[in-house]
């Protein structure tokens, strides 16, 4: 996915205003650290930023994909792990009784 060298970019294209023919005006909005950025967009980039953002959706969407399955892979080794130790716990109290 980031192989190619593609522009990624972070936010969503909102529609800001909508003029008296009838064009709409966008915004792209992004959130970073608490704080909003809003930048406008004109028309002749729109489709590069629509194609830009929805990488970066992908993107994204694929990352917290790992995080999630690297999460539970913890889990179950932290429980593995406990439950081993428990074990090995009750069989030195019964060797020690």
């Amino acid at each position: 996915m980031l192989e190619d060298g593609s522009p990624m970019t972070r936010g969503k294209l909102c529609v800001s205003a909508v003029r008296k023919s009838g064009r709409k005006a966008y915004n792209l909005q992004y959130r970073r650290k608490t704080v909003q950025f809003v930048k406008a967009i004109p028309a002749c980039e729109l489709e590069a930023y629509k194609k830009s953002t929805e990488r970066c959706r992908r993107f994204l969407d694929c990352v917290q994909r790992y995080v999630d399955m690297k999460t539970r892979e913890s889990i179950r080794a932290i429980r593995k792990e406990a439950m081993g130790a428990g074990s090995k716990a009750k069989a030195s109290r019964r060797a020690d009784g």
